[in-house]
């Protein structure tokens, strides 16, 4: 949503956001474990093949497609 920025949460390690700082984004630092969870399914095009991801964050998690 804002373009040369990232927020990261802090467990990443301060030398992961040194770097992405040297390198010119501008970075907010979250708490830990505090950016919400992920669920993701991909269709690759030529084989229909589906690919799916789920980042529990201490709760059930799971990613489906059909």
């Amino acid at each position: 949503m804002r373009p040369g920025s990232v927020t990261v949460e802090s467990r990443i390690g301060e030398p992961v956001i040194a770097e992405l700082r040297r390198r010119g984004h501008a970075v907010t630092v979250a708490e830990p474990w505090s950016l919400g969870r992920l669920c993701a399914v991909a269709r690759d095009p030529e084989s229909g093949i589906l690919s799916a991801a789920a980042n529990p964050r201490a709760m059930q998690g799971c990613a489906v497609g059909r």
